[in-house]
């Protein structure tokens, strides 16, 4: 019992603990709860004291926090009287709710154990599957307001190895492909965090290779492997897919309204939309990638100024390049 659990195991085992203790109204030993959730003593304590304790809802008063009381090797765990009011949901809160918990449930397609299960037979539907299902009928035509959102996927073996490395605090081995500079190489990455971003999964942390940090999409890496060494950057890690630096090369593009999308899609520094184009100003990462969009947008798109850092026939260079790999 002395094994941490990681994070989404922790989250898992405490959503089972809380209704569990709150049922018992004389509280429940802690070695009790430890040997039904398989529970590390001291991080049901941690999670008990440090998170479910300031669990409630605004204004966060006493009155509206989770209650727990933690004594003489015994827990109780009280709900606030908010929690006692009957749920009542408008159509555009159901829909909300019905989105998010869509969101959350593809999520948990990631881990695909249907590998391990017998021939023949079948899963049972998760709790959270068949509380959308109750919600889903509850909410009738006002369903249909729901978005499904898709977070992207991501390599299961991937990810359990970066997970695993988040837990340990240990650098990893990646090779990944750079899609801006079109190269595979090898990485040695101090792990921060994994995220979703614009439909894509990604990994933020110190690179040794680039002596900074970086962000990697988890489907561009090739392999990945843990080692024994451990993090010395604790406090890398960027928010999002891409964040400029003022040392990054700057394009200013004219687009269609056709091309509107790419102002969606990628950061962009300021817009200006003047009725029939939009003047987009970007940073750029890479020039390669700035060839590959320019040669997806065509005519759509046209460089009214660009950093000399990036040369000059950006699309014609990279469609000769292109176009000699097949004479």
């Amino acid at each position: 019992m002395s094994a941490r659990l990681n994070a989404r195991d922790r989250l898992a085992r405490l959503l089972s603990v809380i209704p569990w203790v709150a049922d018992q109204p004389d509280g429940v030993p802690i070695d009790d709860i430890v040997a039904r959730f398989a529970y590390p003593r001291t991080q049901l304590l941690e999670d008990l004291q440090e998170i479910v304790f300031f669990v409630g809802v605004h204004p966060f008063t006493p009155d509206s926090l989770i209650e727990v009381d933690v004594s003489d090797d015994q827990v109780s765990i009280r709900y606030a009287d908010w929690f006692s009011r009957p749920l009542r949901l408008s159509p555009e809160d159901g829909a909300r709710l019905l989105t998010a918990g869509r969101s959350v449930l593809a999520m948990g397609d990631t881990d695909d154990d249907s590998d391990s299960a017998d021939e023949g037979e079948t899963e049972a539907p998760s709790p959270l599957l068949r509380a959308l299902t109750k919600l889903g009928t509850a909410l009738g035509e006002g369903a249909e307001q729901a978005v499904d959102v898709r977070l992207g996927t991501a390599p299961a073996d991937t990810l359990g190895v970066l997970r695993d490395a988040l837990e340990r605090g240990v650098q990893v081995e990646l090779a990944y492909y750079s899609y801006g500079r079109d190269e595979l190489s090898e990485r040695r990455v101090e792990p921060a965090k994994v995220f979703s971003d614009q439909g894509n999964w990604y990994l933020s942390g110190w690179c040794h290779r680039a002596e900074g940090e970086r962000v990697f999409r988890l489907d561009r890496i090739r392999t990945a492997a843990a080692t024994d060494i451990p993090v010395e950057h604790s406090d890398a890690g960027v928010d999002g897919a891409f964040t400029p630096s003022n040392d990054d090369p700057r394009v200013t593009l004219q687009l269609t309204p056709t091309a509107r999308w790419v102002v969606e899609q990628y950061p962009v520094e300021s817009v200006d939309d003047d009725g029939e184009h939009l003047i987009v100003t970007m940073a750029v990462s890479a020039r390669g990638w700035l060839e590959r969009l320019l040669l997806r947008l065509g005519p759509e798109a046209t460089v009214l100024k660009a950093d000399p850092l990036l040369g000059t026939g950006l699309a014609s260079s990279a469609a000769n390049r292109i176009l000699a790999r097949y004479t």
